[in-house]
This record gives structure tokens, C-alpha cells and sequence, in this order.
């Protein structure tokens, strides 16, 4: 049976402390809160970084339990639009003092990866122009113009046999998941 295509949604996570990770996620990395109250009686709110695309990318709700370095997720990844909204993220982050953060590059898209205030990993991301057979993470300089960060990593992994625009791979993968 052949399937239609699907994109992530969202994600929603238990926190033992709701009103402090609401305004973490508001103030702090400037989520939007669509909407509020309560479900299966536990707090939930519901928050996007795009109000245009989607009403929520991520929901919050009260009732976590266990340890907090029980590994539930290994993180969860929001695309920004460019180096530029990257870097502006990674001062934010920098800023707000959180724990774990890291800049990486993927060839095929830049990252900062960070903690939230209960640990969760979460990344932003912005996608470059090419496919670089993965895994790939190594470190990545946000003090280098999008002209020194693009032209590293043409020299980087530009000699791969593998290496072309995203485009291209886009283009052969969906002819391969269309057959």
C-alpha cells in the first residue's frame, strides 16, 4: 500500500514544572503560546515559532515523573530560515546561559544544539545548499560570515563522490520512493 507523504508536526512533552518551562519557551526562545488550559486534568499549552505555518510545534504538559536524566527523547530540531536567524538564536541561547551548546555542521544543514532549563535537547537548524552523506557533526564556527561557512564546507566535503545540491537529491529520492 502506497502512502502519502508526511511532515513532523509536533512534538509534546511532559515537565514537572509548567509555568516555569511556558515562560522559558515564551520569553526566553521566543515561542509564540497559541493556546492554553487543561486536558485529561493536566495543564497544556500549545506554542509555534510560525504561527503562518503551524498553530503548534510544540506542546508542554504538566505530569512528567521519574528521574530527570531518564533519556525519553533525544532531542527535538526547529528550522530557521538562515545562518543569520541561526546566529541570532545561538546569542540567545548563549545569553540565557543554558547548558550544552553547540554549534555543528552536517554539510547538509548548520545546528546549535542546547538544553532546556529540564534538560530536554533540542536543536535549531538551517538547511545548506547540499546533500552530504550522513552521520557528519563536527564543529561549527557562527563567527564566520555565511560566505566563509558555505565555502568551508564545499572544501570540506566537496571532493565526496556522494556530494550534490540537496536539489538533485531531492529530485532521485522521490523517484525512488514514488517506484
Amino acid at each position: 500500500m502506497k502512502h502519502g507523504k508526511a511532515t513532523i508536526s509536533h512534538v509534546v512533552l511532559y515537565c514537572y514544572d509548567f509555568p516555569k518551562m511556558r515562560d522559558f519557551y515564551t520569553s526566553v526562545l521566543g515561542f509564540h503560546l497559541s493556546d492554553s488550559g487543561q486536558a485529561r486534568g493536566n495543564d497544556i499549552c500549545f506554542l509555534t515559532l510560525n504561527p503562518e505555518v503551524d498553530h503548534h510545534m510544540l506542546a508542554l504538559a504538566a505530569g512528567r515523573t521519574g528521574p530527570p536524566d531518564c533519556r525519553v527523547i533525544n532531542h527535538i530540531a526547529f528550522r530557521v530560515d538562515s545562518l543569520g536567524e541561526l546566529r541570532s538564536r545561538y546569542k540567545q541561547l548563549k545569553a540565557a546561559e543554558l547548558k550544552d551548546i553547540e554549534p555543528i555542521t552536517h554539510g547538509s544543514w548548520f545546528s546549535v544544539y542546547y538544553r532546556d532549563i529540564e534538560n530536554n535537547r533540542l536543536e535549531f537548524f538551517c538547511d545548506a545548499p547540499w546533500y552530504v552523506r550522513q552521520p557528519i557533526v563536527k564543529p561549527l564556527d557562527l563567527s564566520l560570515s555565511d560566505d566563509e561557512i558555505l565555502r568551508a564546507t564545499v572544501e570540506e566535503f566537496g571532493k565526496n563522490p556522494e556530494f550534490k545540491l540537496m536539489t538533485e537529491w531531492k529530485a532521485e529520492t522521490a523517484r525512488a520512493f514514488d517506484s
